[in-house]
């Protein structure tokens, strides 16, 4: 089961919207194509909802890892209601 971590709020379980991934920054410093799932990963964090905002698609920054923290990648994406 996923965990997801909004920074600086509580945690809470929720139904609405589930959360899509768009794009990753990976190893090269540039940003790819997604090809895994929330469900793929044992925790997300939001780190910032509409990170673009000037975008006419803002995207938010997300923060996903599984066991260990320092081992992660960022995605951009929806968080929308936050669901996995």
């Amino acid at each position: 089961m996923t965990k997801v971590i909004i920074l600086g709020e509580p945690a809470e379980k929720k139904e609405g919207k589930k959360i899509e991934f768009v794009k990753a920054f990976v190893h090269q410093m540039e940003w790819i194509n997604c090809t895994s799932t929330p469900r793929d990963w044992k925790n997300i964090e939001l780190i910032c909802k509409n990170y673009n905002k000037s975008s006419e698609d803002p995207y938010d920054l997300m923060y996903v890892y599984d066991d260990e923290r320092n081992m992660g990648i960022i995605y951009l994406g929806h968080f929308n209601d936050g669901i996995v």
